[in-house]
């Protein structure tokens, strides 16, 4: 069963904080060593079926040469922090 997750400083802006975005993606390019080329995406998507999260965030990271690479959290963009990121770009990815 899905449960509300509330916003975390109760602004309604929050979710779509541009700031988050490009820190999620900084803490990824850092912790990753990225090239200067390689593509990183964030998306928070939305889920109905039972037993999946409300809302994902899902970083995927693009570069020539390898395996698109992803990583989900179970929780929206707005909550996603730095530990967060480097804790679960530790763990391999879902590679396609």
């Amino acid at each position: 069963m899905h449960r509300f997750i509330p916003k975390t400083d109760g602004d309604a802006d929050a979710l779509l904080d541009p700031t988050q975005l490009e820190a999620i993606k900084r803490w990824t390019r850092e912790t990753l060593r990225l090239r200067d080329e390689a593509v990183i995406t964030v998306t928070e998507t939305a889920c109905v079926d039972p037993g999946c999260p409300l809302v994902e965030t899902i970083i995927a990271v693009f570069d020539e040469g390898m395996p698109t690479r992803a990583w989900r959290f179970t929780r929206p963009r707005a909550a996603v922090t730095k530990a967060m990121v480097m804790q679960t770009l530790a763990t391999p990815p879902e590679t396609r």
